[in-house]
């Protein structure tokens, strides 16, 4: 499967804690940035003919790609039906939304348009919690969206929820999880907080102004888990949890290891077996575009036979359906019986005709898991 991925940067608000690329925008910046993905895709385009009519997933994600206008909303995606892309073959087109930039216009361009599949950031229904984090919207604006993405008939809907911030008790995340739970949505995104030292919030937290109980992160996960599966979700991926058929097609491909198209400052690929990105920030990707987009002006990285290993050993391992290990056979490498015997005596994994899967709090320590895994690959 191909995929496709295009980042748009912008935000009218940057969160204390983020740590992608975004940034607050003015209107003739984003004409901009539509030009410049425009002759970014063009000349991709021209490179790989026919490549857009073979893409089958489109994740239009940031920054905040609701941020744009609902008439630079449709431009944006008139981009790929130029190059190609046919809205009407994919099997899934998601968009992403912010909720206070998430209204009936917006809404209408992007099914217009061939978006099949919302996601909302909510991130908390406290809102002592959305301000001590820098959130942009209150809750009721969250909730508001949430209703409006519901109320369209067959669109998916996917809604993130943060854990382990500052000041958050179990008992107000389990109301979070129990309420979007029962809202009708159809996929929860649940991703623990990650101080980064160099944001408003880390620079809070190093200096002793703000604190996170770290001690609470295993019980929320687990707490959270347990919560979502007696509401008929199921876990398919560390982060991600879905009713029957709704899972993101476009996230499996990635955990598939799947090629994926990627335009935009900071944008990640993976196509012809080579990972690439472009510059990171805007200036840089912009002269990146100016100059014709070439090829020595993005970061790759060519994978070795280690590299697919290894990846395969830690993608694999962030799904419900674990590591095959004939699969890792098939790319030359085995892992040593006596390693996963371990995890799975430990009670952090299970083995079951040729699979291994994470269980339990082997879900919290999947990094130590799968850097064991590697470091003993034969």
């Amino acid at each position: 499967m191909l995929g496709l991925y295009i980042h748009v940067p912008f935000c009218a608000k940057i969160c204390d804690y983020c740590d992608f690329h975004a940034f607050p925008a003015p209107e003739w910046l984003k004409l901009e940035y539509l030009d410049l993905v425009s002759r970014e895709v063009s000349v991709f385009a021209e490179r790989h003919p026919g490549v857009f009519s073979r893409v089958e997933t489109l994740y239009v994600g940031g920054g905040t790609p609701s941020m744009l206008t609902p008439d630079q909303m449709a431009r944006f995606f008139g981009i790929f039906s130029a190059a190609g892309l046919d809205f009407g073959r994919l099997k899934e087109a998601t968009f992403e939304f912010n909720p206070e930039s998430c209204d009936g216009e917006r809404l209408a361009v992007a099914r217009e348009c061939g978006i099949t599949r919302a996601s909302l950031g909510l991130q908390s229904l406290h809102q002592h919690l959305l301000d001590r984090v820098g959130r942009h919207h209150d809750v009721q604006t969250g909730k508001r969206a949430l209703d409006l993405l519901l109320s369209r008939k067959n669109l998916r809907v996917n809604a993130d929820l943060m854990f382990d911030l500052p000041g958050q008790t179990l008992n107000e995340l389990l109301e979070d999880v129990e309420w979007l739970a029962g809202s009708g949505v159809g996929h929860i995104s649940l991703y623990g907080l990650k101080v980064d030292p160099t944001r408003r919030l880390g620079i809070r937290v190093s200096k002793g102004l703000e604190t996170i109980d770290e001690d609470l992160y295993a019980e929320m996960y687990l707490k959270s888990v347990e919560t979502l599966e007696k509401c008929g979700f199921s876990r398919y991926e560390t982060s991600n949890f879905a009713r029957g058929g709704e899972e993101s097609l476009h996230n499996l491909n990635y955990w598939n290891r799947g090629e994926y198209l990627a335009f935009g400052p900071s944008a990640h690929g993976f196509y012809e077996g080579v990972r690439f990105y472009a510059p990171e920030r805007y200036a840089k990707w912009r002269e990146y575009v100016k100059n014709g987009c070439p090829r020595e002006g993005l970061t790759l990285d060519s994978l070795t036979p280690e590299d697919v290993a290894a990846e395969y050993v830690q993608l694999s391992l962030r799904t419900k359906y674990g590591m095959r290990l004939q699969t890792l056979e098939n790319l030359g490498f085995r892992a040593p019986d006596a390693v996963l015997e371990k995890w799975v005596s430990e009670g952090f994994a299970e083995l079951s005709e040729g699979v291994f899967r994470l269980v339990g709090k082997g879900w919290i320590f999947m990094d130590t898991v799968v850097l064991d895994i590697y470091s003993k690959m034969e």
